[in-house]
This record gives C-alpha cells, structure tokens and sequence, in this order.
C-alpha cells in the first residue's frame, strides 16, 4: 500500500517544492530576482484572477460550501485565540507572536499542493480558504502589528475584487464571457509558480538562527494548525476533499507575510524569519506525512 503510494506522493510534492527550490538557488546564486515587483503583480492582478477562475471553477457549488467557508472563519479565529494564549502563557511578546503564529501560507504553498493533490475543486476550496486568510492578514493581522486599523485597508485586500466578480456572475446566473475566464485562467496559473518562486527566493534572503528555542515553537505551531483543522473538519462532519483542503490549508508554515509585518512594524522581525524558515524545512516532512494521512 505504502509503496504504491510512494510514486503518488512524490508527482504531488515536488512540483512545490522544486519550483521553490529553484528561487531559492536562484536568489543564493547571487542573481536579480525583484521580489517586490512580483509579489505586487501577484497580490494585484494575479491573486485576483486565481480567486475568480477558481470560484467559477466552484460555480453553483460555492452556494454550496456555506459550511466550508464557515469552518475556515473558526479555523483562523481558532488559530489566532490558541496564539495568544500561548503568547500569553509564555510571557512572549504578544502582538508578535499572534501574527506569526495564526498564519498559514495557505497561497504560496497551499494552493499548489491541494491542486496536485486533490485536483480542481481541491485548488478551488485552496483558493478560498486564501481569500478569507488574506483578508485577516490584512484586516486583524495589520491591526495587531500595527495597532490601527482603517476602511482603506480592506481596499489592499485584491482578491475580494475577483471574489465579488465571481460572485456576481454566479449568483446573478450569468454566463462570463469566454474571453474573461480565458484571461483569468492563464493569469491564475502564472501566478501559482511565480508564488512558488517567490516563496523560495524569500527563504534564500531569510537568515537562519540556530536556536532551540525557535524550533520548539515552530513544532508547537505545526501542530496547533494540524489539530485545529483535524477537530474542525471532524466537528463539521466533513470528507474526501473539503475535510483534506481543511487539514492541509490548517497546517501550512508560517506565511511569508507575517514575516513582512514584523519587520514593517518591529515585532520581533528575527523571531518571525526564523519561523518562517523553520516551518518551511518541517514541511519537508509534515506534509508527506498529512498527504499519507488524508490521501
């Protein structure tokens, strides 16, 4: 059984992980990889056109997954109480370690590996669980680390655009035109390995301190992530795909962009990069180990 899995597994995983890979050597080889420009092209336009190709992916289904998206709201809202109290009960700096702790890189990571472990609607549930976890990062997440929070911040929040679009031709029972999911469609699949690059060109440019301290604490949110998608998806009674898109999306490394608040806004910057990086060498193991789980 195991052995039969084993080629499987590996057409699932290294996809992910070579493409990352390669920014990461790309980046280490000393050449230009302008991490800004493309992570702006992604957030922008590309993010935008993934969320709205992959709810129309979903079509009528999305009225459908009213539970699975309510189970991703309590996941995060999960994710970020057991992060604080954490925190708390390690006397660790508070609007620091929430941010790092409750996020999931459930975009760079996540959307690729549901798509080539659980095909289409696997990518499309991925999907929008990343749309609601952005909307977070830049909602609760801006406001912990920052300690404001305005209207003008659900503006940077690209992907409810394609997510309103979507919406309206789904629920308005409108037929898009083909030139529109033709553009969208290629827009979003550009966008999943020039994530994948970034991701990998990110880690290269992170320094790694060696500290037990941190790799504890990377290992608790691993599993805090695992547990919390495990008991929710049991709560909702979920299988087959939305109950592996839960688990998975629930147990990603820590996002790259908690690292970016940090350093914008001075919470514990190093702490952060070290759990990025940390989480990110795990999930050479734990996501293996998920995928022989729920596959």
């Amino acid at each position: 059984m195991m052995a039969a899995l084993l080629p499987h597994l590996f057409n699932v995983i290294s996809p992910v992980f070579f493409i990352a890979f390669v920014g990461y050597i790309w980046v280490k080889k000393g050449y230009d990889f302008p991490a800004e420009f493309v992570t702006r092209i992604n957030m922008n336009i590309g993010a935008p056109c993934l969320v709205f190709a992959g709810i129309m992916n979903l079509g009528d289904g999305i009225l459908d997954s009213q539970r699975f998206i309510l189970a991703v709201f309590l996941s995060i809202l999960s994710l970020l109480a057991l992060s604080a109290l954490f925190a708390l009960i390690f006397k660790l700096p508070l609007r620091a370690y929430i941010v790092t702790l409750y996020s999931t890189n459930s975009g760079n990571m996540g959307i690729p590996l549901c798509l080539f472990a659980f095909g289409e609607r696997g990518m499309s549930l991925a999907i929008a669980y990343f749309a609601i976890s952005a909307l977070f990062q830049f909602t609760v997440g801006l406001f912990i680390s920052h300690g404001n929070l305005t209207a003008a911040s659900l503006t940077r929040v690209t992907m409810l655009y394609g997510l309103a679009a979507a919406l309206f031709f789904i629920i308005g029972g409108f037929e898009p035109p083909l030139w529109l999911m033709n553009t969208t469609k290629l827009m979003g699949g550009v966008t999943i390995p020039l994530m994948l690059l970034t991701l990998g060109a990110s880690l290269a440019r992170l320094k790694l301190q060696n500290s037990g301290k941190m790799i504890l604490i990377s290992a608790f949110k691993l599993a805090m992530g695992l547990s919390v998608g495990l008991g929710l998806s049991a709560a909702f009674g979920f299988t087959g795909v939305e109950r592996n898109v839960l688990i998975m999306q629930c147990s990603m490394p820590v996002a790259i962009f908690s690292y970016l608040l940090a350093s914008q806004y001075n919470r514990s910057p190093n702490d952060a990069a070290n759990m990025v990086f940390i989480t990110t060498l795990m999930s050479l193991v734990t996501v293996p180990l998920l995928l022989t789980y729920v596959m």
